[in-house]
């Protein structure tokens, strides 16, 4: 490819502020935006005719369990609760290492395909040093821009029962997390950011997370993102106003879901500058309530969109943006209906969520100083969505047309870092009937390794931190307040679980 690449006839959708209308030319080279306007008279460079698309910044998505393409659509009829047993404690401790770079190379073609340029990848499947090379590498050999979060959450043991093999001992992690930082991901500017992602706040004692925030700020990790408040049953755990209290949370967190958050918690975040990534398919499907993007609009917070999980839902951020707006317009309708007022004007608009998963995501991502818009000097990640087609005619209003009638089979191009990766709607360079089949032997291995006995454990194991009923809940709040016992240590919490499992 030359290093030097025209975009010409360009409907482009730069999504900078302010904007500048009637531009249709611009120019990339060596990685970066060098030039955007009309007719730039640049004659030696590569010429892309855009005549029948809208080219715009290439998408952030601000959450993804990567590795779970292996499992795609498993989850789609599962709750929370499944989740956990299934995916988190079922699957995952029978991926091999090689399972876990094919996973994510193949999650992050498949975010490619879609528009998707950068991702912030959760990697919360390293029960290894091995996997955790691997989940690097995956990412690495697809070319995505990402922030890698190193997960320190455990990854159950297949060979160990689970009841007693759950001792948080995410402490080596610690320690290999800063052999990659050194080894591996030691450059601040590079494509791929050296990140943490933190214990799961469901199971882990808070006294957990104080090391891993102060691990993340010693390795200068570019982010440290975290599930919080991620359901009703989660509204008197407190994490978050404690991690507020504590200062534990800056401008380098980046708090996963919340739907549950506080309008004080919300003002909070938005003060230390603090973001929010939003996954609203899977947030409405399992459980977690209301995606509480239009509210932490609202209160100040930077909102990105995250994917979560193909494992359960769709892979691309179009469907995301909808999902999102549809669920902030219809908590607000619900507002006023119950006072029988009728919406006078939509408060959340189509260029609002655009900006989630583009230039909001890339803040929330830390690199919109980068990527997120169109406009000089900014790296070079961009789509190009192809509209000569019925469902996308005839073009009106670019923003809306991207937002809720495109789709990612309408993604013609795709660039990152000056590299074009997605060509006349093909990846370029990817041999994707190779990898269907190396992903369905993967999944027919780890599935038969999951025996229905080690599911059965999984179930009853996450039956006793879960809130399934009345009885449950009372249970939940009762160890909610015990976990909050300073000192707690590993064996007495083991404990606790084990006993409320045989309970149940």
């Amino acid at each position: 490819m030359s290093r030097r690449v025209l975009i010409t006839n360009a409907n482009l959708l730069t999504m900078a502020e302010p904007a500048a209308p009637g531009l249709n030319q611009l120019l990339v080279e060596d990685g970066r935006i060098a030039a955007i306007g009309q007719d730039l008279g640049v004659t030696d460079a590569e010429v892309i005719d855009a005549r029948t698309g809208i080219v715009m910044p290439g998408m952030v998505d601000t959450h993804r369990h990567t590795w779970q393409s292996i499992l795609r659509a498993t989850l789609a009829d599962g709750t929370l609760y499944d989740y956990m047993a299934l995916v988190r404690y079922g699957y995952a401790p029978h991926f091999t290492a090689g399972d876990a770079e094919l996973g994510n190379y193949a999650g992050a073609l498949d975010a490619l395909n879609a528009g998707v340029t950068t991702v912030v990848d959760n990697a919360h499947l390293v029960a290894t040093p091995d996997h955790a090379d691997a989940l690097l590498t995956g990412l690495e050999s697809a070319g995505i821009r990402a922030v890698y979060c190193y997960g320190l959450p455990d990854v159950a043991d297949p060979d160990v029962p689970i009841e007693t093999e759950r001792t948080f001992t995410s402490r080596w992690r610690h320690q290999d997390a800063e052999r990659l930082r050194a080894e591996r991901l030691s450059a601040d500017d590079g494509l791929i950011r050296f990140g943490i992602s933190g214990s799961d706040f469901l199971f882990a004692p808070l006294h957990y997370t104080v090391p891993e925030v102060e691990l993340a700020r010693r390795l200068d990790a570019h982010r440290f993102s975290v599930h919080v408040a991620n359901g009703p049953f989660a509204r008197g755990t407190r994490y978050v106003s404690r991690l507020l209290a504590k200062g534990l949370v800056d401008e380098r967190t980046l708090l996963v879901h919340g739907n549950v958050l506080s309008h004080r918690d919300l003002a909070r975040i938005a003060s230390v500058g603090a973001s929010i990534s939003v996954t609203p398919e899977s947030e409405m499907q399992m459980g977690m309530g209301t995606p509480i993007w239009a509210s932490a609009r609202t209160a100040g917070v930077v909102c990105g969109l995250g994917v979560d999980i193909v494992s359960g839902g769709s892979g691309d951020l179009f469907t995301q943006m909808r999902l999102a707006l549809a669920a902030g317009r219809m908590a607000a309708h619900d507002r006023l209906g119950e006072h029988r007022v009728m919406p006078e004007r939509l408060q959340l608009t189509t260029e609002h969520a655009l900006r989630a998963a583009t230039i909001d995501g890339a803040r929330a991502a830390g690199l919109d100083g980068e990527v997120g818009t169109l406009e000089i000097g900014k790296r070079a990640d961009l789509i190009m969505v192809r509209t000569a087609e019925n469902h996308l005619s005839p073009l009106l209003d670019p923003v809306k047309t991207v937002v809720v009638q495109a789709g990612a089979g309408d993604v013609e191009l795709v660039m990152v870092d000056g590299r074009i990766l997605k060509r006349d709607g093909k990846l370029v360079g990817a041999d994707w009937h190779g990898i269907e089949a190396r992903l369905q032997q993967a999944a027919d291995r780890i599935f038969t390794a999951a025996t229905q006995q080690s599911l059965d454990q999984a179930y009853t194991y996450v039956r006793a931190a879960f809130p399934l009923d009345r009885a449950s809940a009372i249970g939940a709040r009762v160890m909610g307040k015990a976990l909050q016992v300073r000192g707690l240590d590993d064996k007495m919490f083991r404990v606790m679980l084990a006993h409320s499992a045989k309970r149940r």
